[in-house]
C-alpha cells in the first residue's frame, strides 16, 4: 500500500517525508498550488496499520476523479457511514481536534446516518480497546474542549473562505443527537448552553 501510494504521488508532488510510529505510517508532501498566485500547500497521508476490523462490515463504493491532470474511476473498499462516524466520535473523545467535532456534526446532519448505530459501533470499538465511556464521561470531556480556543481554531485553516464554523452549535448537535445514546446518566457538572 505504501509503495503504491508513493509511486502515484511522488512523481506529482516530489519525494515525501515519512515516518512510522506505533499504529500508523505518515507521508508528508510540501508543494505549490497550481493556481495563481502559487501558495505553499501541505498534504499529509496517514495509513492506520493497527486496526483491521469493521463492526458493520466493509462496503464497496464507486469513486471517480475528474481534474485537469487526472481522470479515473475505481471501486474502493470502505466502511459503512455509521462506522466512519463512530470512529470520529472516538477521535472526538480521545483527541483535542476541532475537526473531529466538525466531521461528526456534518455526518449527523446527513440523512443517511443513524445515531443509534453510531453509538453502538462506538461502544464496541471502545470495548475492543478495553475502555468503557459513559454518557457523563463524554459530556464532561466535550465540555472541556468546546471552550478551548485551540480546539476551536483547529478548523480555520481547513475551511474555505467565508464558511462560518460554529463549534458551539456543532457541540449542541452532537450532545443532543448522539451522546444521550451512550450508557449511563448525564454529567452533573455545568453543561453547554
Amino acid at each position: 500500500v505504501m509503495d503504491s501510494l508513493r509511486n502515484a504521488l511522488d512523481p506529482r508532488l516530489g519525494e515525501a517525508r515519512w515516518k512510522q510510529s506505533q499504529g500508523r505510517v505518515t507521508f508528508g508532501y510540501r508543494f505549490l498550488s497550481e493556481d495563481a498566485p502559487a501558495m505553499p500547500l501541505r498534504l499529509k497521508v496517514e495509513i492506520n496499520t493497527r486496526e483491521h476490523f469493521a463492526v458493520l462490515g466493509f462496503k464497496r463504493r464507486a469513486f471517480s476523479v475528474e481534474s485537469r491532470w487526472y481522470s479515473g474511476r475505481a471501486d474502493i473498499a470502505t466502511f459503512d457511514l455509521d462506522e466512519l462516524l463512530a470512529t470520529k466520535l472516538r477521535a472526538l473523545y480521545q483527541r483535542r481536534k476541532g475537526r473531529d467535532l466538525f466531521d461528526l456534526a456534518m455526518g449527523l446532519a446527513d440523512q443517511r446516518s443513524d445515531a443509534s448505530r453510531i453509538a453502538t459501533v462506538f461502544r464496541k470499538c471502545m470495548e475492543r480497546e478495553g475502555a468503557a465511556v459513559t454518557r457523563a464521561m463524554f459530556e464532561q470531556n466535550l465540555a472541556g474542549k468546546v471552550g478551548d480556543a485551540q480546539f476551536n481554531a483547529d478548523m480555520s485553516a481547513l475551511l474555505r473562505p467565508g464558511f462560518e464554523w460554529r463549534p458551539e452549535e456543532a457541540a449542541r448537535s452532537v450532545s443532543e443527537g448522539l451522546i444521550p445514546l451512550l450508557p449511563g446518566e448525564p454529567w452533573k457538572g455545568e453543561t453547554q448552553g
